[in-house]
């Protein structure tokens, strides 16, 4: 039972109302959906002003429109999906992107397909993108025809028999969906590794909280890499010009005890849906120290907002945003229970906000 390939996170309704909240951080928050959802993905906003997002702990592919509170789910969850499958069927909805024009990309982790809807909620087809670096989907696409991957594949399989030798460094590769050439454009730092066991088996597996890089890429070809031992983001132009970014200083988090039971945790709780053993003994490595920020998110406009870890689970989130040259231009403090999820036109800031159960929503905050 490899358990580490199994379990990648621990790596890393109807009509609803709409209701006000208070504001913390210099954000206030202009509405949420009353409804509740089990975990959010990302929102996008449409260009009506209603937002994409999926639900991916219920499986919903779902639109809304926040200043009515309406709430619509678009397609049908089943079972297995098959070469002749409508593009309206979906078995894992995790990821949504906005490509060119009307064009709405809903990435579905389980079937490893794209499909493609109208802003309106119409079916388009599925994505034809060309296979590369395994069988895994495409998460990041700009709107002037190219989709990102990030090759993973590479450090796959180390620790076995005629595993793979890890590499200093992870490729971006570049998809033309027209079916044109794949090209690399950019190297990410590889993750430092350790050694996990589950019960009486031993495997190499990602140090948990030891920094990483994340990439994404801006609606007009623009990429950025944010570097995670280096907390700075860099920069990289259409035609392939990159500009260094600037390093901004932190204070290392130590990893505590409580840390690593958290950790662990949720490692046992994923793990039911693989059959894991809840009993089963587990160790697996952890940093020293948490790394600068632990997710990034790029606005359109041409920010990147790295997410500092937390001493506490329940503290507010805190971000700190990065111009398009690469420079720290500010710190944003998020109202305490809720997270980053999305961008929107006019300083629009959406964001999942944990409701009283433990359950999720929608809400939108907007920048002053």
């Amino acid at each position: 039972m490899k358990l580490v390939h199994l379990l990648p996170a621990v790596a890393v309704l109807g009509i609803a109302a709409c209701t006000r909240a208070e504001s913390q951080g210099g954000l206030a928050t202009e509405v949420k959906l009353s409804g509740a959802y089990g975990q959010i993905s990302n929102v996008v906003e449409l260009s009506d002003g209603r937002v994409a997002f999926a639900d991916t702990r219920n499986k919903l592919f779902l639109t809304a429109d926040l200043a009515s509170g309406r709430v619509d789910t678009l397609g049908l969850l089943v079972d297995s999906i098959g070469p002749g499958t409508p593009p309206d069927h979906y078995k894992f909805p995790g990821w949504v992107a906005h490509l060119a024009g009307d064009t709405v990309a809903l990435v579905d982790f389980s079937a490893v397909r794209t499909t493609l809807w109208s802003e309106r909620g119409e079916p388009l087809g599925v994505l034809n993108i060309t296979h590369v670096a395994g069988v895994t989907p495409v998460l990041a696409y700009d709107q002037v025809g190219h989709g990102y991957k990030i090759d993973y594949q590479s450090v796959l399989g180390g620790g076995e028999p005629g595993g793979t030798i890890r590499p200093d460094s992870i490729a971006v590769l570049r998809i033309s969906l027209d079916g044109g050439p794949v090209d690399t454009v950019a190297q990410l730092s590889a993750p430092e590794f350790g050694d996990a066991r589950f019960g009486e088996q031993v495997q190499e597996a990602a140090k948990v909280f030891a920094p990483n890089d994340f990439f994404g890429v801006l609606p007009n070809g623009t990429a950025w890499v944010a570097r995670g031992r280096h907390n700075r983001v860099d920069w990289r132009s259409p035609d392939g010009r990159w500009t260094p970014g600037q390093h901004h200083d932190y204070t290392p988090q130590p990893v505590t005890q409580a840390d690593r039971d958290r950790v662990l945790a949720q490692v046992r709780e994923q793990g039911k849906q693989f059959g894991m053993p809840q009993s089963l003994s587990i160790e697996y490595p952890f940093a020293a120290t948490k790394p600068p920020f632990d997710f990034a998110l790029g606005r359109p406009e041409g920010e990147v907002w790295l997410q500092r870890p937390r001493a506490q689970e329940d503290e507010a989130l805190t971000y700190d945003v990065f111009d398009a040259k690469g420079a720290w231009t500010r710190a944003v403090t998020l109202p305490a229970g809720t997270s980053l999820a999305g961008f929107g036109a006019k300083g629009a800031v959406y964001v999942a906000v944990k409701n009283g159960n433990g359950t999720k929503t929608v809400g939108r905050l907007r920048l002053k």
